[in-house]
């Protein structure tokens, strides 16, 4: 009799957290366990808390469910609720139906509000963080090894930089390599070959090259950006922002201060911070100063200062700077 108890679904679950893939995860997982139980789809409600109000979940919660097992009445964007909407669901968890259970998904309910409490006391609350930005590339690996797929923490961070710290994205060009490789190692050139690159991302590609003083990877990386009809006045101004970030950070790095502190105050995030951070010990301040003039005068050419066509006078500049850096 205890193991079914403790087997037995609660009255109540809140599922919350920055880990979106978890949370859905946790929310499908508990659909089928009821499907399952009762043989029937009849028994689950889906309620989205945007355009439901609470009224019309507990009435919900409050119907018995069809044949065996119990009901589950699953609301979404719970965060949504206003107070009144929130007391309501929590007045009914002082005495929740016996036959229903109800699951409350997603964020902005706080720890010291009353329906946080009442979601504790009578069931409990599952929280599923997203990994930090300094997990992120193990966290992918993690992900590749499941799909069958082996990735080195090389692949792993060109993965997040091409999808960026959104798991959604990540997963999806997770689920493109396992689909088109089968099993086994990823390498880089798999990642370029079947991964969609953004101009964006091209970009920064070009930014990194820069920073790590890769002079064949520069202008590689140029080419394809100026042969994709990338237009030369974006690819200066992401160059300039760089440099210019790179300034501020050889700078306060000479000074013997913080470099990530540094970053953060740039209002750079963790994992192009750290790049940041590698990318200083290539430089230093005065010679970023003669980068950073160089593209000052390129700023006014391509403003029509010489009669030149500004992808010339851009892959001009670059080489200059390749050249004082």
């Amino acid at each position: 009799m205890s193991a079914k108890k403790k087997d037995s679904l609660k009255p109540v679950y809140l599922i919350t957290g920055s880990d979106s893939t978890k949370v859905e995860k946790a929310m499908h997982r508990l659909k089928d366990r009821v499907i399952k139980e009762s043989g029937t789809d009849l028994n689950v409600d889906i309620f989205d808390a945007a355009t439901e109000d609470a009224t019309t979940v507990v009435n919900a919660a409050s119907t018995l469910p069809f044949g065996e097992g119990v009901r589950l009445v699953l609301v979404t964007d719970v965060g949504s609720w206003h107070k009144a909407d929130k007391d309501i669901i929590a007045n009914y968890l002082a005495m929740p139906s016996e036959s229903t259970c109800l699951a409350l998904v997603g964020g902005g309910i706080r720890k010291n509000e009353g329906l946080m409490k009442a979601v504790a006391e009578a069931g409990q609350v599952l929280t599923y963080d997203a990994p930090r930005p300094s997990n992120l590339p193990a966290w992918v690996q993690e992900q590749a090894h499941d799909r069958g797929l082996k990735m080195a923490p090389a692949e792993a961070r060109r993965i997040i930089t091409l999808a960026g710290s959104d798991q959604r994205g990540i997963l999806g060009e997770l689920d493109k390599l396992a689909t088109y490789l089968g099993r086994g190692e990823v390498s880089m050139a798999d990642i370029e070959e079947l991964c969609w690159v953004s101009p964006e991302v091209r970009i920064w590609d070009l930014t990194d090259a820069l920073g790590n003083r890769d002079r064949q990877a520069v202008f590689e990386h140029l080419e394809e950006l100026l042969a994709d009809r990338t237009a030369p006045t974006s690819v200066f101004y992401s160059i300039s922002k760089h440099m210019k970030n790179l300034c501020v950070i050889v700078s306060a790095k000479e000074r013997g201060e913080d470099v990530m502190g540094a970053a953060a105050a740039l209002g750079i995030k963790p994992f192009p911070a750290r790049k940041l951070s590698d990318q200083s010990r290539n430089f230093t301040a005065a010679s970023l100063q003669q980068a950073v003039q160089i593209l000052a005068e390129l700023d006014a050419d391509m403003k029509g200062r010489l009669d030149l066509r500004p992808d010339l006078a851009l892959e001009e500049a670059v080489a200059q700077i390749m050249d004082v850096v």
